[in-house]
């Protein structure tokens, strides 16, 4: 589903390039570091509680009788409860902390309504109480032990969180559940008075609702189900939009109950001060360490600005300085996504446009041009906090179906071998390129599935789902009544040698990202961090490829770390060919210095088609080092604003031309006819830095 784009274009009048007060005041002084979030620095493995082990037994209906129709257990189908839990997870830590991984991403641990729609919620997003454990995954103190005991083997716990919806309880009157616009059935006060939720959100003059004339449908609930969520705001019937179900465009998107489940009236200041007091109390009580938020894009954005900086401050204050915050925002349109990072105060959204693009180079070949594309784009994500480094990168999940499953649609035929190259090419790219990367528990294992949802949960544990039993698994056999752990896959050691390299070299983890090259099927990337150069690339055919390529150390020679390649040097040129399906990971053996004068040359500002109402800041910096370029802003008679910092230059592709530092201005946070002033300043790797001369530009729209 796509966002409705508002378009409107904005003139910038370019007054021209001027030095007034230039020479009086030291411009050097506002270069800044690239951002990178706590993402940036972290590998995260994804778990589904349920699926992963089973340590209690005792646990499996969640202390309810009636097997699937009371605690909603039945190990045996794919829709219900299979047992596993935070007793089981916690006896596993050290597999995942072995395997490499800083950070243990689980789905949401609240207590769900068991059974609804012909299903169960094993998965943990058909909240009902959000202050506790789920019966099924054991108690509170079972899941304090697995955060304490996962941060004593130096892992943090992200907890998966819903704000969008809880389980679905209301039910309307006239039974009914078709969308009903606001245009046709507007929200009215308890008085009858017509409004607009939007003029209001998040205010203390939001109108006073009432259930029976305020919303489009008349909302009900059960005498069973009158109290039955926690906190209690969330049993107050106004506290939900009552609209219908999504249609998953224009103002359902925001409004619309997801699937049926209840969609939470997030514009009321009280929902949002109880959220905020909500997750807030997660990070005092059981002392986690981060949140993914699920359906972050069917939610108000004046919401997000009030909630994230509350749940940071929270996790300040009781020391947790570095707090992951990303949003799902399941969406592949980059300027869209970017918008929630740079506009609606998240740290850091998964990285949906990294999915599409690089699981395609992984899975089929060919496609290095839109690996280019892909990453120039990173420039949108940029502020003077956030960037793309910190991004959640990724190659499936349980709702898409995993990687496997993608390489074996088109390579299951080509064989064994082919399915484990593909799989540890997959590996390689995720492990290597910008972000923090995540891996969906069982991708180590080579679980593949025939689908995505529920088809792509596989336990680890033996199952008693008879289709899982003879599943395609990459790398190993298929699972039959084994476990999981109990069989090596060679995909383990290709993560936990990926693993090993992004602990060693930071370039991996959080270093600059300069592409090589990116034609047909070879794609390659300097990584860059303390004056430590390192080489990634990529073939995704299947014949051996050749690609010539220029790097910024010069005159070095390279060691092989990890994969194969044979490759020659000559003053700043690399050669190198890569076997079929083949990566290499090379790094040089002499430090980066840097080799030409350091000067900027900033050009005139322009708007961006692809983007209304933001406009591209572009710098030159002659040479091939690595350098960072700070942009920054001043009305006139104010003090500079930083906009932020880029560390890489662009890549050419079709839209774009090489060799440029960029970030973006948002137009739209400025009124029209706003005088601004602009600058550009350098910094290298010595620790040099040099100001552009100031451009003048008033602001039209």
């Amino acid at each position: 589903m796509k966002r409705l784009l508002i378009t409107f274009v904005s003139i910038i009048s370019v007054v021209g390039l001027v030095a007034p007060s230039w020479a009086s005041e030291d411009l050097t002084s506002l270069a800044r570091s690239t951002a990178r979030g706590p993402l940036a620095a972290e590998s995260v493995y994804f778990v589904m509680t349920d699926r992963f082990e089973n340590g209690d037994k005792s646990n499996d209906g969640g202390g309810l009788t009636g097997g699937r129709l009371g605690g909603g257990d039945d190990p045996t189908d794919i829709a219900y409860y299979h047992g596993g839990d935070f007793k089981g997870l916690t006896s596993r830590l050290d597999y995942i902390a072995n395997l490499g991984f800083t950070s243990i991403w689980i789905t949401p641990p609240v207590v769900n309504q068991f059974v609804q729609q012909g299903s169960a919620g094993y998965h943990g997003y058909w909240g009902t109480d959000f202050t506790t454990i789920d019966p099924h995954y054991g108690t509170e103190a079972d899941f304090k032990n697995f955060v304490s005991r996962s941060h004593a083997l130096g892992m943090k716990v992200i907890v998966d969180i819903v704000v969008n919806h809880t389980a679905d309880v209301i039910k309307y009157t006239i039974g009914s559940t078709t969308y009903r616009e606001p245009a046709d059935f507007p929200y009215k006060t308890c008085a009858g008075k017509v409004f607009d939720p939007s003029k209001f959100a998040g205010l203390a003059s939001f109108p006073q609702l009432c259930a029976k004339n305020s919303f489009a449908y008349i909302p009900r609930t059960s005498t069973y189900d009158r109290k039955i969520k926690k906190p209690d705001f969330l049993n107050d019937l106004t506290n939900y939009h009552n609209r219908g179900d999504s249609i998953w465009s224009g103002t359902s998107v925001t409004q619309g109950d997801f699937v049926g489940l209840d969609d939470v009236f997030t514009e009321k200041p009280e929902v949002v001060k109880g959220m905020i007091d909500l997750w807030s109390s997660w990070i005092t009580k059981f002392d986690i360490d981060g949140y993914r938020v699920d359906t972050a894009k069917h939610v108000n954005p004046e919401f997000w600005k009030a909630f994230v900086p509350k749940i940071l401050a929270t996790a300040k204050s009781v020391g947790k300085n570095n707090f992951p915050i990303f949003g799902e925002v399941a969406d592949s349109d980059i300027p869209f996504l970017a918008s929630f990072v740079t506009e609606q105060k998240f740290p850091s959204v998964l990285d949906f446009p990294f999915q599409a693009k690089v699981s395609r180079f992984a899975k089929a070949g060919g496609g290095a041009a839109d690996l280019a594309t892909l990453f120039n784009a990173d420039d949108l994500y940029t502020t003077p906090t956030t960037s793309a480094y910190s991004l959640a990168t990724f190659m499936g999940n349980h709702d898409m179906g995993r990687i496997g499953r993608f390489i074996a649609i088109i390579s299951e035929s080509d064989g064994a071998q082919v399915l484990l190259e593909r799989a540890q090419l997959s590996n390689a790219l995720l492990f290597t390129l910008r972000g923090g990367p995540v891996l969906y528990y069982g991708d180590e294992k080579g679980m593949t599935g025939e689908g995505g949802d529920q088809l792509a949960r596989q336990n680890m544990f033996p199952t008693q789902v008879e289709a899982w039993k003879s599943e395609l698994r990459i790398g190993s056999q298929p699972i039959g009544t084994a476990s999981a752990f109990d069989i090596k896959n060679p995909l383990e050691e290709n993560i936990a040698q990926l693993q090993k390299l992004y602990s060693d070299y930071p370039a991996l983890k959080s270093g600059t990202q300069q592409i090589r090259y990116a034609n047909g099927s070879v794609f390659a990337v300097s990584r860059f961090a303390n004056n430590q150069e390192l080489i990634a690339a990529f073939n995704s055919n299947d014949e051996p490829q050749t690609a010539t390529f220029s790097v910024s150390t010069k005159s070095s020679t390279w060691t092989k770390l990890l994969g194969n390649a044979a490759v020659t040097t000559q003053n700043s040129e690399m050669t190198m060919n890569l076997p079929s399906r083949g990566w290499v990971i090379l790094k040089a053996d002499k430090k980066f210095e840097p080799s030409h004068p350091l000067s900027i040359q900033i050009l005139n500002p322009k708007p961006d088609y692809s983007t209304p109402g933001w406009s591209a800041l572009t710098a030159k910096v002659p040479g091939d080092d690595f350098v960072e370029v700070t942009f920054a802003i001043r009305q006139k008679g104010k003090s500079w604003q930083i906009l932020g910092t880029a560390d890489r230059r662009t890549f050419k592709d079709d839209n774009v031309q090489s060799g440029l530092h960029r970030v973006y201005l948002h137009n739209r946070l400025f009124k029209s006819g706003t005088q601004l002033e602009i600058v550009a300043v350098a910094r290298n790797t010595i620790g040099e830095k040099i100001a552009s001369k100031l451009v003048n530009y008033t602001i039209k729209y």
